[in-house]
This record gives C-alpha cells, structure tokens and sequence, in this order.
C-alpha cells in the first residue's frame, strides 16, 4: 500500500468513529430531551388525579397500570360507567 491509500483508510475510519460517535451523543440527547418531557407530563396528569385514585395507583408501586386497568379503576371507585368523553384533554400540545 503507498502513502496516499493509507491516509485515506486512516481518514475514512476517523470519520467512521466520529459518525458513531456523534450519532451515539445526538441518538443520546434526544432520548434525554423525550424522557424529561413525558416525566414532566405523567406529573402533570398525575396531579390532576383525586387523591382515591392516586391512593389506589401507589398500593402496588411495583406494578404498572394500563389504560383498561385505569378505567375499571374509575368506574369502580364512581360506582359505574364512565363517559370517556369527558375524559379527554391536552398537555402542551399532545392529546390523551
């Protein structure tokens, strides 16, 4: 191999490693970014809980409630169905 075919390998594998590299810091800053939004969001509706509900969510910390758990939640402690249309509303722009 002559001079010119080695830097251009040595040169190819540098911006290689500063694409990973770079990719690895902005893939890393936007999953920062989303995290804090969303926990910034579920606190927001989580406030927004009465305190039964919430009372009821932190019994069993370690397991995670889904939404069709939520609800049978809700219409027990109402003492029946729930109109979800009521339910519905907005944080900073994203629906729920």
């Amino acid at each position: 191999m002559d001079a010119t075919a080695k830097e251009y390998m040595m040169d190819n594998t540098q911006a290689l490693i500063i694409g990973i590299v770079g990719g690895g810091i902005v893939s890393w800053l936007v999953t920062h970014i989303y995290y804090r939004k969303s926990t910034h969001d579920q606190n927001v509706v989580f406030s927004k809980l009465s305190s039964e509900i919430r009372d009821a969510i932190l019994a069993n910390p370690e397991e995670k409630i889904n939404s069709k758990d939520l609800m049978s939640l809700l219409e027990k402690i109402a003492n029946g169905p729930i109109d979800t249309s009521r339910l519905r509303g907005s944080i900073d722009g994203g629906h729920f």
